[in-house]
């Protein structure tokens, strides 16, 4: 059964991404509305009073017009005849949204059910022509409403137009319908008679985040300044001649510069200059630091296996100093490290502060999703970038996109603003969620789980196809192997399959919170050995939690509750891997000659 969910959802999401340019969006008509309403608020409110806002001073605060577009403009559509309009509000929400009973919907006595809720059912007869719906409420209540319409006169052919927002697919109304395409576990399991048979306009979570102001203001414990701060080292483009490099300041910085030069031990070489890149992050929410100005810079021109000296800002705002290297010329040595989830924790620092201090082998470190918690709250990013420096300045982050980051289909806008990557991935995605590069003697694949598999498949295919590389590694986030197997079926057909074919030697995954190796596997079964089939690890920065299964047949190693991280070393044609926990000992270890 979830694997079956898991292929409605990627069935769902690929007709979604064919015909449609971008993630789900809010209407033009609310996002202005909730941006002046956040924005006035800021004007005559302070810290107290915004946290303190509920339901009744919110109708309050709001004029007519406003709260006439949040009652409307939310979810709109048009009709070709009569219908019944069927509104399902999880239970459990504490307020009814204020528009529901005002606009003429009345509660039913019938219900429906998926596994987690029990929605009550609301219901009103529209005539032929535009439906005009509000928002999920003030409260950001994650079970969202769904919405059914069926035709008032048996035997009418309903045609629904006009919707919007449109990223989502309409569906027949039954048991076994998927509602929230973030969540393919709450099918539906239980649907009134009356209901069967008309329309579902499906929809996500996250939806309920567009009107959030009850409990939504949040600080940033590390706000932006005019000196430059949270610089970090990506790689866009080849790292053996280049060096992406960002940085963030406040608004009243507006523009930015990279000074770089050849080190030779002390000693400076000629000063360059790089161009940047500006871009304005806004998150609305956020009180005491709601605009920041995010700078993006490409070092070129750099020689392989050299050590440069850069530093960021502009006049009487400038970074101190700080060095690193480009990747070495094909078939030298090198080392990286590898991190599970981070979720912006203390842990994450730790472990990151643990690899700049006993690893200064490890080049850089990859990262594989859910680097924070909730992805659309800059705060966490915040917290993360601020407990990585010491390392991210010196070493270039690698890193994925988890399921956390692209919080509840939302769209991944901040990890895409913060991390300068490569765009040679799949047309089919928005850029940079999905990228590869070569380092030394490897080939290092990026793959978005986020995103459908299936139109992730050709680019992994060519990539994989046309790649000399003596050593080949992939990374995502979501684990094709272990305990929660049965939810990724669709990776292994896509992803797997690929991997087999082309002899990928190591992926590297997270997730689910804790430590687990795989023996060779190829085909979906154990191999021979490596040179046989491809080794899966699934890993873990944050403490990991207990899993009731033991060790499954493909199993090499699976342990729990640990704080961990990876170094792995390559030098010509032997690998070595060593798993670490949080007092340095090795807890995994295994090796690799080709």
């Amino acid at each position: 059964m979830k694997t079956l969910r898991r292929f409605l959802l990627c069935s769902c999401l690929l007709l979604i991404a064919l015909h449609l340019p971008a993630r789900a969006r809010a209407s033009e008509a609310v996002k202005q509305v909730m941006d002046a309403v956040v924005s006035r608020f800021y004007e005559t409110m302070d810290a107290e009073a915004l946290r303190s806002l509920d339901d009744q001073k919110l109708r309050g605060l709001l004029s007519k017009d406003e709260l006439r577009i949040l009652a409307t403009e939310y979810l709109t559509f048009d009709v070709n005849a009569p219908v019944f309009v069927y509104v399902m509000r999880d239970k459990t929400q504490k307020t009814v949204p204020f528009w529901i009973e005002e606009a003429g919907f009345r509660r039913t006595d019938l219900s429906c059910v998926n596994e987690i809720c029990e929605y009550e059912v609301w219901k009103k007869a529209f005539a032929a022509g535009r439906v005009g719906l509000g928002i999920n409420g003030f409260d950001r209540h994650r079970t969202h409403y769904f919405v059914s319409v069926s035709p008032q006169e048996k035997g009418v052919e309903l045609k629904i137009a006009n919707l919007s927002p449109a990223e989502f697919s309409m569906e027949t109304m039954d048991v076994g319908s998927l509602v929230y395409h973030d969540w393919t576990e709450l099918v539906l399991a239980k649907v009134p008679q009356e209901l069967r048979g008309g329309v579902l306009l499906s929809t996500i979570r996250g939806r309920s985040r567009e009107a959030h102001l009850i409990g939504a203001f949040r600080e940033t414990p590390h706000p932006s300044s005019k000196r430059p701060d949270q610089i970090m080292l990506t790689w866009s483009r080849d790292p053996r001649s280049t060096q992406t490099i960002q940085w963030r300041t406040s608004p009243d910085v507006a523009s930015g510069i990279a000074q770089y030069w050849k080190q030779d031990g002390e000693n400076r070489g000629e000063v360059r200059q790089a161009a940047t890149r500006m871009s304005v992050m806004d998150d609305r929410l956020l009180m005491n630091d709601r605009r920041v100005h995010r700078f993006e810079a490409v070092l070129e021109g750099l020689e392989p296996g050299t050590q440069y000296g850069y530093r960021v800002g502009c006049d009487g705002a400038w970074s101190e100093d700080f060095i690193f290297s480009t990747a070495p010329k094909a078939g030298e040595p090198f080392s990286f490290a590898y991190l599970g989830d981070t979720h912006a924790t203390e842990s994450w620092g730790e472990r990151i502060r643990d690899i700049a201090g006993k690893h200064p082998e490890a080049a850089f470190c990859m990262m594989a999703g859910d680097l924070v918690g909730t992805g659309l709250y800059r705060n966490e990013w915040d917290v993360l970038l601020h407990r990585g420096a010491g390392f991210i300045e010196r070493r270039p982050l690698v890193p994925s996109i988890g399921n956390h980051d692209d919080q509840e289909c939302l769209g991944a806008d901040m990890y895409l603003k913060i991390f300068g990557l490569p765009e040679n991935g799949p047309d089919s995605i928005e850029k940079e969620r999905a990228y590869s590069f070569a380092y030394g003697n490897a080939q290092f694949i990026a793959l978005d789980v986020t995103s459908p598999e299936a139109l992730q498949h050709d680019w992994l295919e060519k990539t994989l196809s046309e790649s000399n590389a003596a050593w080949r590694f992939a990374m995502f986030h979501f684990p094709p192997f272990g305990f929660e197997s049965e939810e990724y079926a669709a990776i292994r057909k896509e992803w797997c399959a690929l991997f087999d074919q082309y002899h990928v030697d190591l992926v590297m995954c997270g997730h689910t919170h804790h430590y687990m190796r795989t023996l060779p596997i190829r085909n979906g079964k154990v191999a021979p050995s490596p040179k046989d089939g491809t080794i899966y690890v699934t890993s873990c920065a944050v403490p990991g939690r207990r899993f009731p299964a033991l060790k499954t047949a493909e199993m090499a190693e699976a342990f729990f509750g640990e704080s961990l991280y990876q170094i792995i070393s390559i030098a010509g044609n032997r690998m070595e891997y060593r798993c670490f926990d949080a007092e340095g000992k090795i807890r995994d270890s295994f090796t690799i000659q080709k």
